[in-house]
């Protein structure tokens, strides 16, 4: 473990490496460590891409995103310290039904705010899903901006065996390599809004197809109550071209608000 940093407890493990719970004993608050796998740690030439892209993230600073606080390597391997928030995940609130429509609209402009701040600073998130969105009383943070993805990418290249995003939210032109930009963010942000809404995702197994066709279930025909309006506001979102889906994930967000009202 990097020094200043006393453990309390794993907090998980998952594609990223092992998380944390820790103390920094000098500034004494909680934190998130993360520790990044091996393989990454390891290699010289992946481990400057990803500490060249954690800097980056690492610059973001907005009340919906979660904050990286430090950056430390030592012979134990390769560590992200975050700001260590409470409460639960989407994707955990999620196992106890869909949201109240007010309730997903506060949570969605956060994440949305969180977003156009993040595609301001030239930083995607590639991989925004219920469970890289934090959740206390009526306060959303955004986790992992790119960081997740960036650790995909490098095990990919490593193992010369493709490692999987998450392709129930994953936009099309990301999904088939091409070139990804905030529109990408958008198309997963109303993937998490469908979801928010309905208690499913519009494409729970990624299927390319289904994407591309926008085979869907309108979300009103899932969720008695909403209007037809929200309908539409979501197919813009999850319209296959990048050209085609809403300008900003903001404008997205403000035209749900106004088809539930």
């Amino acid at each position: 473990m990097p020094k200043g940093f006393q453990v309390l407890r794993t907090l998980g493990q998952g594609g990223m490496g092992i998380v944390y719970e820790a103390m920094d004993v000098a500034l004494q608050r909680p934190v998130a460590l993360k520790k990044l796998r091996a393989e990454i740690a390891d290699n010289a030439r992946e481990r400057g891409r990803f500490l060249k892209e954690a800097r980056t993230v690492a610059a973001l600073k907005h009340p919906n995103i979660v904050a990286i606080h430090s950056i430390h390597e030592d012979e134990g391997g390769l560590f992200l310290v975050f700001e260590k928030v409470a409460g639960e995940t989407l994707h955990d609130r999620l196992g106890r039904g869909p949201l109240p429509p007010a309730e997903a609209v506060a949570v969605l402009r956060q994440v949305a705010q969180a977003l156009d701040y993040a595609h301001s600073q030239g930083v995607i998130h590639q991989d925004l899903k219920p469970a890289n969105v934090m959740v206390s009383g009526d306060h959303a943070m955004v986790m992992d901006f790119g960081i997740a993805r960036r650790v995909a990418e490098t095990l990919s290249a490593l193992s010369k065996v493709e490692v999987v995003g998450t392709p129930a939210y994953m936009a099309p032109e990301q999904e088939l390599g091409g070139r990804v930009g905030p529109a990408a963010d958008v198309f997963a942000l109303g993937a998490c809004a469908y979801e928010l809404l309905a208690g499913r995702a519009p494409f729970p197994s990624g299927n390319m197809m289904m994407k591309a066709q926008k085979s869907f279930r309108p979300v009103s025909e899932l969720t008695p109550g909403l209007p037809p309006a929200v309908d539409a506001v979501l197919t813009r979102a999850l319209e296959p071209e990048p050209g085609a889906r809403w300008p900003s994930a903001s404008s997205f967000a403000e035209a749900l608000a106004r088809s539930l009202s």
